[in-house]
């Protein structure tokens, strides 16, 4: 390879310099004016000028850098114009002569921009020929690395506009979260609050109100009639349904505000089985519903909390039967791996694979509008749910629609077992 001249390596190393001074600028301030400096400072440049089309056509300019010899110019010249005007038209290099009153050797060298032809750089040598070739080729390279420059430095500075405005955002949404979390906070201790004010306030007089229609119904204030009896029973059910709806809101409360006590006692679960199926068998009567019990020999006391384990038992035998039409509801309890397996089983509508995911949601129910054929809060499941999972067990539901429905939940029989799966 021949060795290059002691100009054409002067000309090189101008341009490695070049290209290391652009890659170490790291704001767009002055860009050309920079790009200026090197002309006149890395290869002798006499003038610098640059050069654009303005929005409404015309062609302006102004001077970066001079040197000692040559003197500034406010404006550029109408050659000069010209030839800005067939550089950003054509994207090609040109290079003349132009007379100030000095001759200068002008080369007009494209500035490129993601493939666009946006401005133009002049470089001007006090010589009367034209700038040697290899000289031209370093310049038009010098403003491609110009380009480049001015590229990369727009969009770092859009970067950082968009990564500030959406740290902007971000605090503006976190402290708008940060406000919402605490009214929501806020509105939950009311809420809870409230509940807790309302339990006695509503529990109190529908007590009365079951216990007094009890009294009258015994026939202890003294006789009634068919009628007067049908309508006592009727304010009887209609004060129970209403206790139940609103204990079982009470209950949700509770349970969201981390305010349910959970006990944890020996009891026996055969008992509690029993228990639960004694309490909905008037239910399942009045649907002419078999109810079935299969207890497994080993299933005897383990270690919870009985009464919730019996709320359990009841809500979801209630669900069953509310659900069943014909057949049988059915409860199943086995030992597996140390842990209480219990199924509740139905052979009543079932659930539609696309309503599987509103089981277990609080206020959800599959039925709604004015096509719903039965009554409730749509908590049972939710409330099932949460104190499966305060008691350290799990639940979990199997159907097919039209075929019947399978709800399972299991418990740890020893408080050792707690937390373990």
């Amino acid at each position: 390879m021949e060795k290059p001249s002691p100009d054409q390596q002067k000309t090189l190393d101008a341009f490695i310099k070049t290209a290391q001074y652009l890659a170490s600028l790291t704001t767009q301030q002055d860009v050309w004016s920079e790009v200026g400096k090197v002309l006149v400072n890395f290869f002798g440049a006499d003038l610098v000028a640059f050069g654009e089309r303005r929005a409404d056509g015309e062609i302006i300019g102004r001077h970066w850098a001079f040197s000692d010899q040559v003197s500034s110019q406010r404006n550029l010249g109408s050659e000069a114009k010209e030839a800005i005007a067939e550089v950003l038209e054509s994207g090609f290099l040109t290079s003349q002569l132009v007379f100030t009153p000095d001759p200068l050797s002008v080369a007009f060298l494209p500035i490129t921009q993601e493939n666009q032809v946006t401005a133009v750089i002049l470089v001007g040598h006090r010589m009367s020929e034209p700038l040697p070739k290899d000289l031209l080729n370093v310049y038009l390279a010098v403003a491609g690395l110009a380009g480049t420059t001015a590229t990369r430095l727009a969009s770092e500075i859009e970067l950082r506009q968009h990564r500030q405005h959406l740290e902007k955002l971000v605090k503006e949404r976190t402290a708008e979260l940060a406000i919402a979390k605490e009214r929501a906070e806020a509105a939950d201790r009311l809420k809870s609050a409230f509940l807790a004010t309302m339990s006695h306030e509503l529990r109190t007089p529908l007590n009365s109100i079951i216990g007094f229609t009890g009294i009258m119904l015994q026939g202890l204030a003294g006789p009634l009639n068919d009628e007067q009896t049908k309508q006592l029973g009727m304010v009887q059910s209609s004060a129970r349904h209403l206790l139940n709806l609103i204990n079982d809101i009470l209950d949700i409360s509770k349970i969201e505000a981390g305010q349910l006590e959970i006990a944890s006692e020996p009891f026996d679960m055969r008992q509690t089985i029993g228990k639960a199926v004694r309490t909905v068998t008037p239910l399942a009567e009045k649907k002419r519903l078999a109810l079935v019990a299969e207890v497994a020999p080993e299933v005897d006391q383990i270690t919870s909390d009985q009464r919730r384990v019996e709320q359990i038992l009841i809500n979801l035998l209630n669900n069953a039967i509310k659900f069943t039409e014909h057949g049988e509801v059915r409860v199943e309890c086995r030992i597996s791996d140390g842990w209480l397996v219990t199924r509740v089983v139905d052979t009543g509508i079932g659930i539609k694979p696309e309503d599987m995911g509103k089981l277990f949601k609080a206020f959800r129910q599959i039925e709604t509008g004015m096509a719903r054929r039965h009554e409730g809060t749509g908590l049972g499941l939710s409330i099932c749910q949460k104190l499966v999972e305060m008691l350290g067990g799990e639940i979990w539901a199997e159907s097919g629609w039209g075929v019947g429905s399978t709800f399972t939940f299991t418990l740890p029989s020893s408080p050792s077992l707690r937390g373990t799966k």
